[in-house]
């Protein structure tokens, strides 16, 4: 038998046993199953049309499998598309959610298709019909976009904020100590209220603002411009309140929500994109998450934002900072609040006197040696997270000192001249009127 013809049979040979095997495999059945429907989403038809093209495949119990979805081992892996979709968000079972977490599970959902992460691109490859136009997109972010209008806080959510602050104010909320740690092991980090402001968040899409804070290795990364990738060490803490909003649509901080964190160890945690990530919710600062695979969650979302080291809200600019445009102070974080008629969001900063007093939530004036510092950015949207606004430009800082007269300034950009001398008593009343937002410690 010549080498030619030894060879010819090998690869028969080859071949046959190939399509044997892809025969038997045939066999191996992944059952994929459509269950009962127990209520769809009710939206208008152009969204819904939207939702059925696009994502009802893997995340309904509507799937209708195409005649090569159904070939092993293409069907084991549609197969797997299907089981984590209906997992994650499943619109036939739209309602086992509840009314906040349907609003939510549109945003994000939004948010996934704007940035590319939804549907899948390795799904839209062989399902084109599927992929979002821009007109696809517009028509979902217009209807979401409606879901979420400023509304003015009823009485009962005044109360509520109230009552845990009046907890916080006098220690009558859990000891930091006996928080239990996150599914992953990491513990809650007390002292990260007194941490640096690296950006600020309006999130109309759940009624919430939130700050975000970075410890001194990310304030360090920041001011050198290094931040992508963050440096090992590196921990925000992001916190968040309920927008308690006012017949002028002037929103202040209500009730704290959660406290979150990313941890940044590329070896520690490189099995989560080299983030730690840890979450505690309500007064209870209860873990979130059942086990650690919460964690998996939070990569999944932050996954668009791979090419930003996983981070979707940058640090402000150097021209927003107040620190870096008027008095280079290191403050603390006092509180925040949102104009939706100015479209501007203000934070309040301190010196160590003034955020011990804040914070203590005491009666009568801050005691001499107490430093006040208002900013007042003007708000745009996030480019990273539809449901969001951050600060575009920062528009004045304002500065008031106690001592023996109280003192105040005020700067407005772009120029930052001081403003001329006038009778402030009105702005230094409500500088000094604003109340604290409850930061567990």
């Amino acid at each position: 038998m010549s080498i030619s013809t030894f060879l010819r049979k090998k690869i028969v040979n080859i071949a046959l046993l190939i399509a044997g095997g892809l025969i038997l495999i045939q066999f191996i059945r992944p059952g994929i199953k459509n269950p009962p429907v127990t209520k769809d989403i009710q939206v208008p038809p152009d969204v819904a049309q939207v939702l059925r093209v696009s994502c009802y495949d893997c995340h309904s119990n509507e799937t209708k499998l195409k005649w090569f979805d159904k070939i092993a081992p293409a069907s084991w892996l549609v197969a797997g598309h299907i089981r984590d979709g209906r997992k994650a968000l499943n619109f036939s079972h739209w309602d086992s959610l509840s009314a906040g977490d349907q609003k939510a599970s549109l945003f994000l959902s939004v948010n996934q298709a704007m940035l590319g992460a939804m549907p899948l691109p390795s799904y839209t490859t062989f399902h084109g019909e599927a992929r979002l136009t821009e007109k696809d997109i517009n028509t979902l972010k217009t209807y979401v976009g409606g879901l979420a209008p400023v509304k003015v806080s009823d009485t009962s959510r005044i109360t509520v904020a109230q009552q845990q602050f009046s907890k916080w104010a006098t220690g009558a909320l859990p000891a930091v100590q006996a928080v239990q740690p996150a599914p992953n092991g990491i513990a809650y980090i007390h002292d990260y209220r007194d941490w640096q402001i690296v950006n600020i968040s309006d999130r109309f899409d759940n009624g919430t603002m939130r700050v975000i804070l970075g410890n001194d290795i990310a304030i360090q990364a920041i001011n050198r411009h290094q931040t992508n990738p963050w440096p090992n060490g590196a921990i925000f803490a992001k916190v968040a309140w309920e927008q308690l909003t006012d017949s002028n649509l002037v929103a202040n901080t209500g009730e704290l929500k959660q406290v979150e964190f990313m941890i940044k160890d590329d070896k520690k945690y490189a099995g989560t994109a080299g983030w730690g990530w840890a979450r505690w919710k309500g007064n209870e600062l209860k873990p979130y998450g059942k086990t650690l695979t919460f964690t998996q969650e939070c990569v999944n979302c932050h996954q668009p934002m791979k090419g930003n080291d996983f981070v979707f809200t940058p640090a402000m600019a150097d021209a927003d900072r107040p620190d870096k445009v008027v008095n280079g102070a290191q403050l603390q974080l006092i509180t925040s609040v949102i104009d939706n008629k100015r479209q501007t969001h203000t934070v309040l900063l301190g010196n160590a006197i003034a955020v011990q007093h804040a914070r203590s939530g005491a009666a009568g004036a801050y005691p001499t040696g107490a430093i006040l510092t208002l900013a007042t950015w003007s708000q745009q949207e996030d480019a990273h997270w539809f449901g969001a606004k951050i600060p575009q430009h920062l528009q004045t800082v304002e500065t008031v000192k106690v001592g023996t007269t109280t003192t105040y300034e005020g700067h407005q950009a772009p120029s930052w001249k001081q403003l001329p001398a006038a009778d402030h008593t009105d702005r230094i009343n409500y500088i000094t009127h604003l109340k604290a937002s409850v930061i567990f410690n």
